[in-house]
């Protein structure tokens, strides 16, 4: 766990900054009875793309967060989880968090083939999903979807969206609300109206005789928090069930027909104006929206009468609120000077949720658009988007800012490993899951001759810098056995023990084969199977040159005699000859210069098709003003790509039917004069891939 700070050391810091005339970079500490929330975050986990490109083909994007306890789930348009060292691990669209360690949770499986745009909640275990998405853990599922939120395995619940995508779900009452520009979602025999429905949380039917009706797009959900029974909607709308003052934000019952509550009429969402909602939270009296319009604008209105308590105004769309510790926090696409309230803040602002008062809370969030996403609990706020830094931090697309109440000392340096040769320990490591909320600032190493033999209390073997991974331990003997463990400082304090790890140089070190990888898991991205596993406790006295990986139908069986493959790191993707539905079972070996070691422990993973990967496209301009698009066959997805879609600034130009080799070009033949860009993608019988990457040429 992340431990707080004790109010003696608090005093103490406080007490040298003070004495030393400045403040301490990177740290604001604050007395207990003051907690806030730091002005950077903790160096944690992220997201990102996998070896290739993100779910999408662009940037990964996260899109929802949803803190239950410690677990913290995350959701948007990405591939992979990576870890502070920077390694990456399969992760599609979906991920959890642990809010105290900073760390994915690897076991958990729940994955989807695209964008994942909104979570919620029973708070008994059930994890409900909606978006753009066509399939759940390889199995079908249109819009919605609900997961066991301990494991991710899919639970039978299955509505089915028609004819567009899920923005928003809310749970309450026993039912799951869901909100977007679908033209209906069918369950259990009926089918609601379009852009909002309510299904039974449990069987998945539609309620179709709760109808509120919106006349366009409802794009955020949530349950009031004032025990009314009412669920606040947000969106394009400007009306619900023809109602007046039901333009852009509304209250309905979340029971009976869903009738409009016409005692709740919405003031003006950004400024005197009626814009567009994008999100919508609320604690006992107020309800809070985030809106785009002319800029955008966090604004705070009554929950009983709708009416605009307070609205602060930025230069550019708001995304997202979230309340904590008194504070609403406003993420979305505003930045520079001026752009937030007047004052200069960077895709994130916080103020006085009673006031709207700005705070000064203002790190800087990178990229061009920024904050997509915010979540808080009593001790955290989460944000994500499109960033890869976030106040200064190297935190990719989500990042966790903990309150000074519980931000602390560092998590134990991760993975260490000890090599032994002649006259000399080669030691390595990898950063914690998480610095605590403060910058790291050293590691020490400390050594005995005895298991579990460090004292802690005295002076380390030797102090080393943030930045420094791996150290020579050259005092030693050969012929004697070494322990040794690690601890990482910041300001708060110090870290508890790395796991330990000991070597025996030799003069003449005879080498044996490596020992056995350890911990092997498989997971199945569509079209294959991802493997990762972490390096022998021991690697015979030479280095590793690299890894074997075996595969069979059947547990035990793998095919010792073929190898599927070999990988210089720690994991392996395995698309050869793959059967979409069969389950396949993998050991993997390390080899050194004495030769291969034993077998992992053994995984397996069953092979879920999904959507063909990006083409890669490239353009050029021939005689007579016409344009030769060329690509490349992209992975299938473990289903045959049927058809290639060209589009041509951003607009649909022709689809070409397609066989297992092509066709890998087209020419167009009457492209418009100037810049003009295009774009292709596959199709399989599961949906569409990404765009490539877009490409320009200009026209004579």
């Amino acid at each position: 766990m992340v431990l707080s700070i004790p109010s003696r050391l608090r005093r103490r810091l406080a007490a040298a900054v003070a004495a030393a005339g400045c403040a301490t970079a990177g740290v604001a500490l604050a007395p207990a009875a003051q907690a806030d929330v730091l002005a950077s975050p903790a160096r944690t986990w992220g997201v990102g793309p996998a070896t290739t490109t993100s779910a999408s083909g662009g940037t990964p994007r996260v899109l929802a967060i949803l803190p239950v306890g410690d677990r913290v789930f995350v959701a948007g348009t990405f591939t992979s989880v990576l870890d502070p060292a920077g390694r990456s691990y399969p992760a599609k669209n979906l991920a959890v968090f642990s809010a105290s360690t900073g760390a994915a949770d690897l076991s958990f499986q729940g994955g989807t083939n695209a964008t994942v745009t909104s979570l919620a909640t029973d708070g008994a275990g059930t994890l409900y999903l909606g978006g753009t998405f066509g399939t759940v853990n390889g199995q079908t599922r249109r819009g919605l979807a609900a997961l066991d939120a301990g494991t991710g395995a899919l639970r039978s619940w299955a509505p089915s969206v028609s004819a567009g995508q899920v923005d928003a779900v809310a749970f309450g009452a026993g039912s799951v609300y869901a909100g977007g520009n679908f033209s209906g979602v069918t369950g259990g025999g009926a089918t609601s109206k379009a852009y909002l429905a309510k299904t039974d949380a449990v069987t998945g039917s539609v309620d179709a005789s709760w109808a509120p009706a919106p006349n366009d797009r409802v794009r955020a959900l949530a349950v009031a928090n004032d025990g009314s029974g009412r669920l606040l909607v947000g969106g394009d709308f400007t009306s619900v069930s023809v109602k007046s003052s039901t333009n852009k934000l509304a209250a309905v019952t979340l029971g009976g027909s869903g009738s409009v509550d016409t005692a709740f009429r919405a003031g003006g969402t950004n400024g005197s104006s009626a814009a567009p909602v994008f999100d919508v939270t609320s604690d006992a009296s107020r309800v809070y929206v985030a809106a785009a319009g002319s800029g955008g604008a966090c604004t705070a209105l009554s929950l009983v009468s709708g009416a605009q308590v307070w609205s602060d105004h930025s230069n550019g769309n708001m995304q997202s609120v979230r309340l904590s510790g008194g504070k609403l926090y406003c993420g979305g696409h505003f930045s520079g000077s001026g752009s937030f309230m007047g004052a200069t803040r960077q895709k994130i602002a916080a103020v006085d949720a009673a006031t709207g008062a700005l705070s000064s809370f203002a790190p800087t969030i990178n990229s061009s658009q920024g904050v997509w996403a915010l979540a808080s609990d009593a001790t955290h706020v989460y944000v994500g988007g499109d960033f890869s830094k976030a106040g200064g931090v190297a935190q990719p697309h989500f990042a966790m800012f903990l309150d000074s109440s519980v931000a602390g000392a560092p998590r134990p340096p991760a993975g260490p490993a000890a090599r032994a040769d002649n006259g000399v320990v080669h030691l390595t490591w990898s950063p914690p899951s998480s610095d605590g909320g403060y910058a790291l600032q050293k590691y020490k190493l400390y050594r005995a001759t005895t298991p579990g033999g460090e004292d802690l209390t005295k002076a380390p073997l030797v102090t080393l810098s943030n930045a420094t991974l791996a150290y020579d331990d050259t005092a030693v003997t050969n012929g004697a056995t070494y322990y040794y463990v690690l601890v990482a400082t910041n300001a708060a304090g110090t870290s508890g023990p790395s796991a330990e790890v000991s070597a025996t140089p030799r003069s003449s070190v005879t080498a044996t084969p490596p020992g056995a990888p350890t911990g092997l898991t498989a997971s199945s991205p569509s079209g294959g199977v991802h493997l990762s596993w972490s390096a022998p406790a021991s690697d015979g006295g030479a280095p590793i040159s690299g890894y074997t990986v075996y595969r069979g139908t059947a547990a035990g069986a793998e095919d010792m005699a073929s190898p599927v493959g070999t990988s210089t790191t720690t994991s392996f993707d395995d698309t050869t000859s793959l059967t979409t539905g069969t389950t396949y079972y993998y050991v993997v070996t390390a080899t050194n210069t004495a030769g291969e070691g034993p077998r992992s422990n053994e995984a397996s993973a069953t092979v879920t098709a999904g959507v063909p990967g990006e083409p890669t496209l490239t353009a050029q301009v021939q005689s007579g003003a016409k344009v030769l698009l060329s690509w490349t066959v992209p992975p299938d997805g473990g289903s045959p790509i049927t058809k290639y879609v060209v589009v041509r600034n951003s607009v649909r130009l022709v689809t070409l039917s397609a066989s297992p080799t092509g066709p890998t070009s087209y020419t167009d033949a009457t492209p418009p004069s100037g810049a003009v860009t295009y774009q292709v993608k596959a199709v399989n019988a599961i949906g569409s891939g990404p765009l490539s990457s877009k490409v320009t040429v200009t026209v004579p």
